[in-house]
């Protein structure tokens, strides 16, 4: 009787979370929970139910788990997890060992379920059994309500601390149904970035050209999110506090909200919406409202820039149809002997791509530029080593001394930065306004270091022409509302469907 009941808890307490422990320690996903609370209540039922309804519902659930994992760490919604499928060939083949671990060990897992159904226990340990499991789930559950681990008892709950309850089938649900309070439609507008540089209204958008007007290079930084200590937070834009830079350009900082991952942020930036995913497949009419757009209409050859393949996320079919006039990705880089760096998405190098819009804007062209760059080499897990040229120490600040991916990441953003920083200070045929911002927070799978960064906003840097930067030349700007003040942190936008948000600097 004792060897019986023994095997069954082992199983349903023990067993059935391995295959995720194994993938958060081998693959890099993110274990919000020791113990997954619905696989504890299949075993309780499973106590009363045929064997078949057991080894059909355990290996779902237990995928459930591994599906809630792959979500949690790299900030997807189900539906997004779904469509991200079609460009896993487009990944390097990381973590090969980690994966076949996984899988053999979930046929274990089912295994030994299928056993434990079949140990034909009687009532009483039927009872034994039932009783054992529940209250095990309510200790547990205790627990992290006595230590603050339950969201919807503490507001200050941090997303990424471990607890000892996971609910994979809830977190994908609720991840779903909170997504739809920011994606009712590309009509529906949210705070971005972009919006501190740059006003569109009725007279704004009627086709012209300014002579003077100056270029606009808009850079979304992969995995920039905003760390809670200040140590590193400064160290990551301190490039950009030179006086040589501060003499040129007016530096001004400040977070935005961001709502999911690297898609989302460009949905965010480029149309002030949350529609996230439904970018890859949004209609040309749906996009109209889109910066892109609205640069041409202003007169502006529009470029996007990234470093991995167009067929990743579609972006070589909706960057057209945003409005963008010519697009440049990994393989028409690389023709221009730009170098490739590793990584998880191996890709051209960011500092390379950097000099090469630099190179973009000494030319001389009759019209401005709007340069929009999707950085890459910072993706997570990120590569030991990166292979950053003359990379930071990482022993000057706290938290990157201590864990080697918190130092490859640090080197690999701060390269950005400091490469920008060069970028800015090239003399150009015209002005450039420069805005960088995060993409989202970066996805690390340790709760430890997740929990170092803020899990709703990015930070953001823009570098604003001074003024005798912006008025070289025989016209003054009319048609592009430059920013010549920004607050620290910007402000909330009121959200309404069908109209852009008033909060934007005044034109010049």
């Amino acid at each position: 009787m004792k060897v019986r009941i023994a095997f069954v808890l082992f199983v349903y307490i023990v067993a059935v979370n391995i295959p995720l422990w194994i993938a958060t320690h081998f693959i890099g996903f993110l274990l919000t929970g020791l113990f997954n609370v619905e696989l504890v209540v299949l075993g309780i039922l499973s106590v009363f139910l045929r064997r078949m309804v057991t080894v059909v519902l355990l290996p779902f659930v237990i995928l459930l788990d591994i599906a809630r994992g792959i979500g949690m760490t790299y900030l997807l919604r189900p539906s997004e997890m779904i469509n991200s499928t079609r460009y896993l060939s487009e990944a390097v083949p990381s973590h090969f060992l980690g994966i076949v671990a996984v899988v053999a060990c979930i046929g274990v897992v089912c295994l030994l379920g299928a056993v434990a159904s079949g140990s034909r226990l009687d009532g009483r340990e039927q009872a034994f059994v039932a009783s054992a499991l529940t209250i095990f789930v309510v200790v547990c559950g205790a627990v992290d309500v006595a230590t603050g681990h339950t969201s919807a008892l503490r507001r200050d709950y941090q997303a990424g601390a471990v607890r000892l309850t996971r609910f994979p089938s809830h977190a994908l649900v609720m991840s779903e149904l909170n997504h739809r309070r920011y994606s009712a439609g590309a009509n529906v507008l949210v705070p971005a970035a972009s919006k501190v540089m740059v006003r569109f209204d009725g007279a704004s958008v009627l086709p012209r050209t300014n002579a003077m007007a100056p270029n606009v290079v808009l850079i979304l930084v992969e995995s920039w999110g905003r760390p809670l200590a200040a140590d590193l937070e400064g160290a990551l834009v301190r490039p950009y506090g030179g006086k040589e830079l501060s003499e040129k350009y007016t530096v001004e900082r400040g977070t935005v909200p961001f709502y999911g991952p690297t898609v989302a942020g460009e949905a965010r930036e480029l149309c002030s919406s949350a529609m996230g995913f439904g970018l890859l497949t949004a209609p040309r009419s749906q996009l109209k409202d889109c910066l892109p757009t609205k640069m041409r209409m202003l007169g502006y050859h529009s470029v996007a820039v990234h470093g991995f393949s167009a067929r990743m996320f579609d972006r070589g079919e909706w960057y057209g149809r945003i409005g963008f006039d010519e697009t440049w990705f990994r393989e028409q880089l690389q023709a221009q002997g730009l170098p490739l760096c590793p990584g998880p998405f191996p890709g051209t190098c960011d500092a390379a791509v950097s000099e090469w819009i630099g190179d973009q804007l000494q030319r001389e062209a009759d019209s401005p530029q709007f340069i929009y760059w999707v950085t890459l080499n910072s993706h997570l897990p990120v590569p030991l080593p990166n292979l950053v040229k003359a990379p930071p120490s990482c022993s000057d600040v706290s938290s990157t001394a201590e864990d080697p991916a918190m130092c490859s990441w640090y080197q690999l953003v701060f390269n950005v930065h400091r490469s920008v920083s060069e970028l800015a200070l090239r003399s150009t045929t015209r002005p450039t306004v420069f805005l960088i911002v995060g993409d989202h927070a970066p996805p690390f799978s340790s709760s430890r270091l997740r929990s170092q960064f803020s899990d709703r906003v990015v930070p953001y840097i823009l570098l604003t022409p001074k003024r005798g930067e912006l008025r070289e030349g025989p016209q003054p700007l009319r048609s592009f509302a430059v920013a010549t003040h920004t607050p620290s942190v910007l402000r909330r936008p009121h959200w309404k469907k069908g109209r852009t948000s008033s909060f934007l600097p005044a034109a010049e």
